[in-house]
C-alpha cells in the first residue's frame, strides 16, 4: 500500500485492467492471506487475485484462471553476506516467511530436515523487513515480490537463489460462477494479446516471459 493506504502492485493493476475490459470497476477487499479462499467461499469477494498459486488442493474447491508463471526465490541482504545460494544453505540460519502460504509449508518441511530458525509474519513485506533490521538472513518468496522489494529498497535486498521450477498464479472464482470464469479467461487472453500484461510486467520489473 501507499502511505495513504491505496493498494498497489501488478495484481492490483491487472485487476483494474480486467474490470475496465469487462466494463466495470475493481474494488479491493483487504484480507489476510490464509483468509483469501474462505472469503471467496463466504461471498465476501467475487474473485481472488492475490499472488496465489494454482495447486491441486485449492482447485478441488475453486477453479482458477492462470495469468502468470514465476519462480520462488530466497531474498537476502544485498551482497549475500551469509552466502545463501540454495535451500540447504539455510541450515542454522534465521528465516522469515509470510504465514499461511505454500512457502511456509515448504520451509516447515525443510526445517525438520536441515534445521534453522523459522518465523512467520502476517505479510510478505513484514517478513522482508526482518532482513532490513537484521533479524532474518533470508525470506522465501516469489521473484515477483523480490522485484518489488528490491525496487522499494534499492541496494539493500537481493535474490540469493532462484528456484528452477516455476509456479502458476491464478485468479480463483466459485464453481457456481462458471460465467465469471469464462469472462476472466477471455479478459486475460485479450490483455495478453493487446500487450497490456506485458506493459504491466515491465512497469513492475517482472520478466515479460512470465506473462506470455
Amino acid at each position: 500500500k501507499t502511505t495513504s493506504g491505496k493498494p498497489v502492485g501488478f495484481d492490483v493493476d491487472m485487476a483494474a485492467a480486467i474490470a475496465k475490459h469487462l466494463g466495470g470497476k475493481s474494488t479491493f477487499v483487504q484480507t489476510a492471506f490464509p483468509g483469501l479462499l474462505p472469503a471467496l467461499s463466504a461471498k465476501k469477494c467475487d474473485v481472488v487475485i492475490s499472488g496465489i498459486f494454482i495447486t491441486p488442493d485449492r482447485t478441488k474447491q475453486f477453479p482458477a484462471v492462470p495469468y502468470m508463471r514465476s519462480h520462488r526465490a530466497l531474498l537476502v541482504k544485498a551482497g549475500n553476506p551469509k552466502h545463501i545460494t540454495g535451500p540447504n544453505a539455510l541450515k542454522g540460519k534465521q528465516v522469515a516467511v509470510q504465514a499461511g502460504t505454500k512457502y511456509e509449508e515448504y520451509l516447515k518441511g525443510l526445517q525438520k530436515k536441515i534445521g534453522f530458525t523459522l518465523r512467520s509474519y502476517p505479510g510478505d513485506t513484514d517478513a522482508v523487513a526482518q532482513i532490513l533490521i537484521g533479524r532474518a538472513d533470508a525470506v522465501l518468496t516469489q521473484d515477483t515480490s523480490g522485484a518489488y522489494q528490491m525496487q522499494q529498497h534499492p541496494g539493500k535486498i537481493a535474490i540469493g537463489y532462484l528456484f528452477p521450477q516455476s509456479d502458476a498464479f491464478g485468479i480463483y472464482y466459485r464453481k457456481s460462477d462458471a460465467d465469471v470464469g469464462s469472462q476472466f479467461k477471455s479478459a486475460i487472453a485479450a490483455l495478453r494479446k493487446d500487450g497490456t500484461l506485458k506493459k504491466l510486467a515491465q512497469k513492475h520489473r517482472i520478466p515479460v516471459g512470465d506473462v506470455k
